[in-house]
């Protein structure tokens, strides 16, 4: 039973979802005229580390203390990291 529950647990399926929740994240920072190492520095977590949170092309857990973090730091609700980005943005994929 130990073993079904591990492999069940982070199988990390969702991708897409990661990789969009990092564009989000990008996209927030940027609007707030936030660097990667300023961004990180704030809220005490590495560069690198941010840097795979936001990458499209390797996925990267993070906790939803991290999640708050960022969301306080950028001054945005964490709702906004899930819903459409503005239009201008979305254009330009």
């Amino acid at each position: 039973m130990k073993d079904s529950f591990k492999s069940n647990y982070l199988t990390f399926n969702n991708h897409e979802l990661y990789a969009e929740l990092g564009r989000h994240i990008a996209f927030y920072r940027k609007r707030a005229h936030l660097t990667q190492t300023e961004l990180a520095r704030r809220i005490e977590i590495s560069r690198p580390y941010l840097c795979r949170i936001e990458s499209s092309k390797h996925f990267e857990s993070l906790s939803m203390e991290v999640l708050f973090n960022i969301s306080r730091e950028l001054d945005i609700e964490p709702y906004f990291f899930f819903a459409p980005l503005p239009r201008t943005q979305q254009a330009s994929h």
